[in-house]
């Protein structure tokens, strides 16, 4: 068994029925193993945190190889999508959130940003971005923003991950916004898929 697999396995089946969210094992571990050992160097961005339980994978990757603090960009306003459609409008995530990332001891690895991507995208610095996580609005013009706003900030031969690819409920655009993208200069054209996220990798800019 690889030493990655058990170190997350140590703390995911602790975080699994703790920590809520609808993120499964499979993705999570996919996002540790990307911040732990992902290719190119550069910042970590988060786009929608909810509870924390994608954040908790990704500073726990980074954090077992000493690497890169997590932006973890959320509103945690009772308006979220997830709240919403999960009968939980009204009910911020953010205390929740931050007593998870201390439960599971990343909260030193992990810079809260409470706003909105767009209203992040405007005075959050970031270094070159080496992994990218989009998982905030998942309407067509959510995903589309959250694309133009953050993939131009990535170094080349980073990571761009996106959450729920192949769902086709009423209102969700993150399939038509992802292959718009791939369709661009920006990124490779191939996009890989495990269970429910889906990623791929910047190129260099034309020209």
């Amino acid at each position: 068994m690889r030493p990655s697999f058990v170190s997350f396995a140590r703390f995911w089946t602790r975080a699994s029925p703790t920590v809520r969210g609808w993120l499964r094992a499979p993705d999570a571990y996919l996002l540790y193993q990307l911040a732990r050992g992902g290719p190119a160097s550069g910042q970590i961005v988060e786009i929608g945190s909810a509870w924390g339980r994608s954040t908790i994978a990704l500073a726990a990757g980074t954090r077992a190889a000493r690497r890169e603090r997590v932006i973890a960009i959320d509103p945690h306003g009772g308006d979220d999508w997830y709240l919403a459609e999960h009968d939980l409008a009204g009910e911020s995530s953010l205390a929740e959130f931050r007593e998870n990332l201390r439960r599971f001891g990343v909260d030193q690895w992990v810079d809260e940003v409470v706003m909105t991507s767009q209203a992040a995208a405007g005075v959050v610095a970031t270094e070159p971005i080496r992994l990218l996580f989009i998982d905030g609005l998942h309407t067509y013009e959510g995903v589309r923003s959250d694309i133009e706003e953050w993939v131009p900030r990535m170094v080349e031969g980073g990571v761009v991950v996106f959450d729920d690819y192949d769902n086709h409920d009423p209102g969700v655009g993150v399939q038509r916004a992802v292959d718009e993208l791939l369709a661009s200069n920006l990124v490779d054209g191939h996009l890989r898929k495990r269970f429910n996220l889906s990623w791929t990798y910047r190129l260099r800019d034309a020209g």
